[in-house]
């Protein structure tokens, strides 16, 4: 039995952030109603990689849930919702600010026919300020937030993070918020609205530029892989391809330096401490990439496994999904949808040892269920018929 079991959502999510909080709540029960554009739906669902002609990307941030088309900016559109309304606890949606509004069915809409309902949304800016009606897209937000400007090399220019972090991160921030207010709920009776921003999201990550800045008034801007407190803390080419380090303190350096067997006494004095580590920073990596040259990722790994010093080779895509670490976690999924066939997916990375996650339904096709869902709110045959004729389903 799920955890959300008996939890009705309403998702008007699209593209990446909101499916990735649904996502969520699919997982571990939460009966999630994706209402989809006729025609087209998601967006995502146009979204390359590709195979037997349907959307991997889709296929990925929407298993679980099940599939509406609809016409929400029909009147009978909008009754419909309401409908849907009356009989769910949470509604979801990751449009601009005020494009909800716009139809009729915003929060203060939705108020009115459910008063205990959580209305939870994710915009690029939020409703307040000059930027409140854009869109967004991650590379912006990166870039917005401050986030570019402190991640890549200090010989080159502001490096985007690879993975769409806005999205993620904000989708994560949602659900935070609206298991909290749900828990609110249950204790109250009372609904109310979450709001999540990606731009907000993604500046709360900004850790030591803020603190560094806000205490010491210095600007850290690209700082390569490395550490601006600690060193050696970066990424170092081996043997076969690249290894992360990260030797935090004297003592730990020590040890480091007696597992992997390095004795030069004028090494050991010039690397001494910390400061001295951190004020050589550029010749210790050279020292160490040439110390380390025929050494292996593995080999690595092995000599400092006991220490407490993390270490871990830079695994790639292929090398993480064959990762027996991650596959005992269940974070690598088998997953068949019955269009792409069989694939792999991300798990979920929460387990609770009472209500484990459901993670091995695939996505809907498009309108999947919209007449099982018309049906369970009280539409006959008749009346569905109707409708798809008139374009509203």
């Amino acid at each position: 039995m799920g955890l959300l079991d008996g939890v009705k959502v309403i998702d008007f999510t699209h593209a990446y952030s909101g499916p990735f909080c649904t996502l969520n709540l699919a997982d571990f029960g939460a009966e999630v109603i994706k209402v989809e554009k006729i025609g087209s739906g998601d967006q995502s669902r146009a979204w390359a990689p590709f195979k037997n002609g349907y959307s991997g990307y889709y296929a990925s941030f929407n298993r679980g849930k099940k599939s509406l088309t609809l016409d929400i900016s029909s009147d009978e559109g909008k009754k419909i919702i309401f409908d849907l309304i009356k009989g769910s606890d949470i509604v979801c949606s990751n449009f601009k600010a005020g494009t909800l509004e716009k139809y009729g069915i915003g929060y203060e809409d939705m108020k009115k026919i459910k008063p205990d309902i959580i209305y939870a949304t994710i915009s690029g800016y939020g409703n307040e300020g000059r930027l409140s009606k854009y869109a967004a897209y991650d590379n912006v937000i990166q870039a917005m937030s401050g986030v570019m400007d402190v991640n890549g090399f200090s010989d080159g220019g502001p490096t985007k993070v690879g993975p769409a972090i806005g999205d993620s991160y904000t989708g994560l921030i949602l659900l935070i918020g609206i298991i909290t207010a749900y828990y609110n709920r249950l204790k109250t009776g009372k609904g109310q609205k979450v709001d999540a921003t990606m731009l907000g999201s993604l500046y709360s990550t900004l850790e030591y530029p803020v603190l560094d800045y806000t205490n010491n008034r210095n600007i850290i801007s690209r700082t390569d892989n490395s550490n601006p407190y600690y060193a050696p803390d970066n990424v170092y080419k081996v043997k076969d391809g690249y290894i992360a380090l990260s030797v935090r303190g004297d003592s730990k350096w020590e040890i480091f330096c007696s597992r992997m067997g390095i004795t030069d006494s004028d090494i050991l004095k010039k690397f001494k401490t910390n400061k001295d580590r951190i004020l050589n920073n550029k010749e210790l990596k050279s020292f160490l990439e040439n110390y380390m040259s025929g050494m292996s990722r593995n080999e690595i790994e092995d000599i400092l496994k006991d220490t407490g010093i993390p270490v871990s080779g830079v695994m790639n895509i292929a090398e993480a999904l064959d990762d027996e670490h991650l596959r005992a976690r269940k974070m690598v999924l088998d997953i068949t949808d019955p269009i792409i066939g069989n694939m792999k997916l991300v798990g979920n990375p929460i387990n609770l040892s009472e209500n484990p996650n459901n993670i091995n339904k695939p996505s809907p096709t498009l309108g999947e269920n919209t007449i099982d869902i018309m049906r369970s709110i009280g539409y006959s045959d008749e009346e569905i018929s109707q409708f798809q004729k008139d374009g509203v389903i």
